[in-house]
């Protein structure tokens, strides 16, 4: 009886721990497409910048995520580009159905983003979140090191420590 025990323990454990690290990095299926219609696979465009990447899901109708995407294009990310040398990568969920909207905010808000579109949404199934915002961030292998859900003003100074840890 003891040694069941112990064995549920240890498997408990070790599932814990495995599913913390099970997706380290961008699915090889996810297919993007940049605002002329053009489609490029995301891990193959991450990785062929070779630098720590910022990727930021958001959509047109969402409030929060315009309201981080401003922020970030306006007080931080000049200063991350020079200082770290990363790439920001902003990927409308917008449908099919909204889709067109995209470019019209995007030139509205001046955003410096490097944009993309997911317009199946097929990304929230293959990175699992189910809300915008959410922003990946990953070092220059590729690899996903950092995850956040949500948007409150001052999240850019968390995802700057990460990025700052990410650039030694």
């Amino acid at each position: 009886m003891k040694f069941s025990k112990y064995l549920l323990t240890s498997l408990a454990l070790l599932l814990l721990v495995s599913s913390s690290y099970a997706q380290k990095k961008l699915p090889g299926s996810l297919t993007m497409e940049k605002l002329n219609g053009k489609k490029v696979n995301l891990k193959e465009y991450v990785e062929k910048k070779g630098k720590i990447t910022v990727v930021n899901f958001w959509a047109t109708w969402c409030k929060p995520c315009k309201e981080e995407l401003d922020n970030i294009n306006s007080d931080y990310l000049e200063d991350w580009q020079n200082d770290y040398d990363i790439e920001f990568i902003a990927v409308s969920m917008d449908n099919s159905r909204t889709k067109p909207k995209v470019q019209g905010v995007v030139d509205t808000k001046g955003w410096d983003y490097d944009i993309l579109c997911n317009p199946d949404n097929s990304a929230y199934q293959s990175l699992g979140f189910n809300s915008c915002p959410y922003t990946l961030l990953l070092d220059a292998e590729g690899n996903i090191i950092y995850k956040h859900t949500g948007y409150k003003s001052g999240d850019e100074e968390e995802l700057e420590e990460h990025i700052a840890k990410a650039a030694k």
